[in-house]
């Protein structure tokens, strides 16, 4: 029986050292998914999801690495390894693992508040575990507004967050007037302040007060029925 176990213990030891990759293929993998646009020069960490698919050595030839088009190199990718001078082709499932700088809510944030430099912070982590939408850098969340609480730590996506008021109390506004047929332009100044696609009041000059909708910054719709 020892015999056996020994032989057996062998088998599988050397079927496994067979099915690792080369140090020289392990790093070439590594580099091709750095220079992808996806990754963009971040950290990786690149994990062989099943070790014992065998690559086979590519003698007199240089293996092709490659993914389908318009595939995204992150988290859990197939890569096609290809060796034309052998005529062979390995499809190769890995986790990618990539780290990088994301943005944070550093204290519980309500909904509605507005973003400013002490309510966030930057940390490292595992982007591949988080959304897609994920701030990279504080700038696109200050003076915005949030949709839903956070609990602090919680990571920061676009889609949390909408535009805060484009149009302030007091500011000049453009207000855009139309109808069936028609449409005029005049000025006014806001009563109420809004961010686009809000209902607001604006003042004209004769002391009229009509209400419209943001449009953009410092232009608001007014329709007439």
């Amino acid at each position: 029986m020892r015999f056996w176990g020994i032989l057996l213990t062998a088998f599988f030891l050397g079927t496994s050292a067979q099915a690792a990759l080369a140090p020289d293929l392990d790093k070439e993998i590594t580099r091709f998914i750095q220079k992808s646009p996806s990754v963009n020069g971040l950290r990786v960490q690149v994990e062989q999801v099943d070790p014992n698919i065998a690559v086979p050595a590519c003698i007199g030839g240089a293996i092709e690495i490659s993914t389908q088009p318009g595939a995204r190199v992150w988290g859990r990718t197939t890569l096609q390894l290809r060796c034309a001078k052998a005529s062979w082709m390995v499809n190769v499932p890995f986790n990618i693992r990539v780290f990088g700088d994301y943005v944070v809510a550093s204290r519980y944030l309500p909904f509605g508040q507005k973003i400013e430099p002490g309510d966030i912070r930057v940390i490292e982590g595992e982007l591949n575990l988080l959304p897609d939408d994920v701030l990279r850098t504080p700038k696109g969340a200050y003076d915005r507004v949030l949709n839903r609480p956070l609990q602090m730590g919680s990571p920061i996506g676009l889609n949390d967050l909408r535009e805060s008021s484009v149009i302030k109390v007091g500011d000049p506004v453009r207000l855009v007037l139309s109808g069936k047929d028609f449409e005029v332009s005049g000025e006014g100044i806001a009563q109420t302040s809004g961010m686009i696609g809000d209902m607001v009041r604006v003042r004209l000059a004769d002391g009229q007060v009509l209400q419209g909708k943001v449009l953009r910054s410092s232009v608001v719709r007014v329709t007439i029925e």
